[in-house]
């Protein structure tokens, strides 16, 4: 990893300043207490948290294997045994997959890594939301699907689930981010209605229907709500058959620190039926705007990285990236949603050109956690190493598990506080995050109807000015308690100091 102590700092300093000449004070109240709303929860079945995972394609380039080492399968599995998630996304090319070049079916093209990730996820118990990154056309049509792999595509689907068993797969989007430019469909409403409808004909032909369930419209924003058409044209035209509304979203640290993005992830929200889920498909934080000293910064280490593609979030090594995107989370678990997937859980799931030959075929898009193939590919072991954002947002996984109650906490009105919790059977979990600088002392913890919470862990993680974090873990990287076996009064008369710059986790889920 690369020592960037110094320019985070100066660009941090920079950050505070711009941001205390652009934002109003916020006024503060005299209530100094978190408050668990426990009669009606936010939401119910709550899906859960996790990760993009999957790709991989490079790796027998990359390594002369089309599989992980047996070291690094185990530190893999490991890490994410820890981090328990109970929501992954996976998205394939038919291409890597299960056409050879004659364009025939050819599912042995697929490689063992997949295998194993897709098994590990059958074992554990994990959904899958599964899908293609776009649709393939004829006589470069967009509008001319092409019907053969139309029908491959759901043989694919069919021989993952009912040949080699992979349970796991729950959901389906058809062609990522369609209301992009950069999509296959092109940004066109009608295109992605039209694959999406053919798949379904296929599926349930197939009969699949019953095992997947249709997962949309996939869209990404940004910094507004101006795409929220998509679902609600997707509801008009598809109704019961569209199970799960899926968006993605890409928000500045500004944006997630200020005090809109929950008015746009609303707008989102009510845009389906009250009756219906919505979950974050993919999430990460980007920097431009009102962060252009940061995406300078950013862009300034992508070229002192030799494997670092343009598409690269070099903040994931510093502390700051975990407050920032654990609050991006819990803001979505306050408005409603059903689930949010961190992009990404590994750096070397995807390179930039998408090809395993050229002279950039090693410059990968890095967001994740680590990068498990450092040692045989890219520089070193170093880069195998946990990286900080992976100690709140794994507590996120693990302590907010599938089919939980999401509920509500009342927060005092200080700047960049947020919370919520989740109910599971007679257990709970209580996330806090503080996005400002300032510590918030003394902040009590209530609830309604719970009058003790008992056997309680306390995590700890805080960023700190040098770009490092605080957090206890244990000596293979993973987060431990600061505190074990805790017994809290939830009337008010136990209270937190809430550092800046800090997410707290309480829990007795086990």
């Amino acid at each position: 990893m690369k020592n960037y102590i110094k320019p985070y700092f100066l660009v941090l300093i920079i950050a505070v300043f711009l941001a205390c000449e652009k934002e109003e004070p916020i006024k503060m109240n005299s209530l100094n207490t978190l408050t668990i709303k426990n009669k009606i929860p936010i939401s119910t079945n709550f899906i859960g948290n996790g990760a993009q995972w999957g790709g991989f394609e490079q790796i027998e380039s990359w390594t002369g294997k089309d599989d992980f080492s047996e070291a690094d399968w185990t530190k893999l599995k490991e890490r994410i045994d820890f981090m328990r998630p109970p929501f992954i996304r996976i998205m394939i090319s038919s291409g890597w997959y299960y056409l050879d070049q004659n364009q025939n079916f050819y599912p042995q093209k697929t490689t063992k890594a997949f295998h194993r990730m897709m098994k590990y996820c059958t074992d554990n118990n994990i959904t899958v939301m599964f899908g293609e990154w776009g649709h393939e056309f004829v006589n470069g049509d967009r509008n001319q699907i092409n019907s053969k792999w139309m029908n491959l595509t759901v043989e694919y689907l069919n021989y993952l689930i009912n040949d080699k068993g992979y349970t796991c797969i729950k959901f389906y989007n058809m062609i990522n981010e369609p209301n992009g430019d950069w999509s296959s469909t092109k940004s066109d409403y009608n295109l992605w209605k039209k694959v999406t409808s053919e798949f379904l004909v296929k599926l349930k032909a197939k009969g699949l229907n019953q095992k997947v369930k249709l997962a949309g419209p996939d869209i990404a924003f940004f910094g507004d709500s101006n795409a929220t058409d998509w679902l609600t044209k997707s509801e008009a035209d598809f109704g019961e058959q569209m199970s799960l509304y899926d968006i993605h979203s890409y928000p500045t640290k500004s944006f997630i620190n200020g005090d809109n993005y929950m008015g746009v992830l609303k707008a989102f929200k009510n845009a389906i039926p009250a009756n219906k889920q919505i979950i974050m498909g993919e999430i990460g934080v980007k920097l431009y705007g009102a962060d252009m000293n940061l995406q300078m910064e950013n862009e300034n280490r992508i070229k002192a990285d030799q494997f670092s593609g343009i598409d690269s979030n070099m903040f994931i090594y510093d502390g700051v990236y975990g407050v920032d995107i654990s609050e991006a989370i819990i803001q979505t678990m306050m408005t409603g949603y059903s689930g949010a997937l961190v992009w990404n859980m590994d750096d070397a799931q995807y390179n930039m050109s998408g090809l395993n030959y050229g002279t950039e075929y090693k410059k990968l898009k890095r967001w994740g956690f680590w990068n498990i193939l450092g040692e045989e590919a890219f520089g070193g072991s170093s880069d195998e190493k946990i990286r900080p954002f992976f100690y709140p947002i794994s507590l996120l996984c693990r302590y907010f598990p599938k089919g939980s109650d999401i509920i509500e906490v009342e927060l005092p009105n200080k700047k960049g506080l947020r919370a919520v919790a989740a109910r599971k059977g007679s257990s709970y979990t209580i996330a806090i995050v503080n996005s400002n600088f300032v510590t918030y002392s003394n902040i009590s913890l209530k609830a309604e109807d719970i009058f003790s919470f008992d056997k309680v862990s306390k995590f700890e993680y805080k960023s700190n000015y040098d770009g490092g974090y605080q957090g206890k873990t244990d000596s293979k990287g993973l987060p431990i308690p600061l505190e074990k076996e805790i017994s809290i009064k939830l009337d008010g008369s136990y209270s937190i100091d809430v550092p800046g710059q800090s997410v707290i986790i309480f829990t007795n889920i086990q």
